[in-house]
């Protein structure tokens, strides 16, 4: 908890100022998980989705991910109110294509949908709207989430190594 000391009678504090890497809270827990970017106002499905799906994911240490358009995008993100309602507010800092990138974003949270703000530092800035994404299961009856399509496809064009082993 964060204390902000006036005189002696006054004391303010507010416990999501900050979110310290490393701690669960419920906070966090508002808005951990996988969220796919559904709509932006200036960029369209096609573009959005050039890579890879669209899409934010908060980790459960303030940490998480982001990829749109050409951009991958490591975030630092905390939880915080404004006006009585839940907000998360990030910074981000990646690649678009092969160029770095870094740039802030925030959003309110309205159960499993976002709706905020997006800005790339010295370029554009959208408005976009972001769906909690359920995780899929195998139909195999498997508690283990299926693979994303990318660590699929990156996983089979890998071949093992076979190791031969000596005579004698």
């Amino acid at each position: 908890m964060v204390s902000l000391h006036g005189t002696d009678e006054e004391e303010f504090t507010h416990s999501s100022l900050m979110i310290p890497v490393g701690t669960y809270t419920e906070e966090i827990a508002v808005v951990e998980g996988r969220w796919r970017i559904v709509e932006t106002e200036l960029w369209d499905q096609e573009a959005l989705n050039l890579v890879a799906p669209a899409h934010i994911t908060f980790g459960r240490n303030g940490l998480g991910e982001m990829e749109l358009i050409a951009i991958g995008a490591s975030i630092d993100y905390r939880v915080t109110e404004r006006g009585g309602a839940p907000i998360v507010e990030f910074s981000w800092s990646g690649f678009d294509e092969m160029d770095p990138t870094t740039g802030r974003a925030w959003a309110t949270i309205e159960g499993d949908t976002l709706r905020g703000k997006l800005f790339i530092h010295q370029g554009d800035e959208s408005g976009f709207i972001a769906k909690r994404e359920r995780a899929d299961r195998d139909v195999s009856g498997s508690n283990r989430p299926l693979q994303p399509p990318a660590a699929a496809r990156a996983r089979r064009g890998r071949t093992r190594k076979r190791v031969r082993r000596g005579r004698g």
